[in-house]
């Protein structure tokens, strides 16, 4: 009888470990901003900022420059596609991008010019902005800007 209850608990402490074995490293940052338009520039420079400390500098010089188009159905989903579109261009290119120049923005779309510069090693390796990673409001008050909470999703 006793190994049975110890299979149980061995069984138990395995189901709770592989449970514990898929929580991901998760990144969030907090952005307020006046406009739409300042959301995603913050947004971007945000990232940037997490993907290497510091690297976010006015002054600095480009290495890169990119041209992104989005569409989505609404703001939030158009911000997370963005995001994910720029950490995809980021890992191909190696790139951290920065700033960027807005061409067109509205509530269902964005095209733009991305800056970046050339790293080797990153501080955090985001990969995505997961399904429900982004949670956004936006009031009428122009004292209460837009919010956005985002969270990114690591590399192990």
């Amino acid at each position: 009888m006793e190994t049975q209850i110890l299979n149980k608990q061995h069984r138990h402490l395995t189901k709770n470990m592989d449970r514990i074995a898929t929580v991901k490293p998760q990144v969030t940052i907090q952005i307020e901003a006046n406009s739409l338009h300042e959301l995603f520039k913050k947004s971007l420079r945000s990232l940037a900022n997490k993907l290497k400390y510091k690297i976010y500098n006015p002054t600095r010089h480009t290495d890169c420059t990119m041209k992104i188009e989005v569409d989505a159905t609404n703001s939030k989903k158009l911000l997370k596609k963005f995001l994910n579109q720029v950490l995809e261009l980021t890992h191909t290119h190696h790139t951290i991008f920065c700033t960027m120049y807005i061409e067109e923005l509205n509530e269902n779309r964005l095209n733009a010019q991305l800056f970046g510069n050339w790293f080797d090693k990153f501080d955090n390796k985001i990969k995505y902005v997961p399904e429900n990673g982004i949670l956004m409001s936006s009031e009428t008050d122009s004292l209460n800007p837009f919010t956005s909470s985002i969270i990114f999703e690591c590399e192990e």
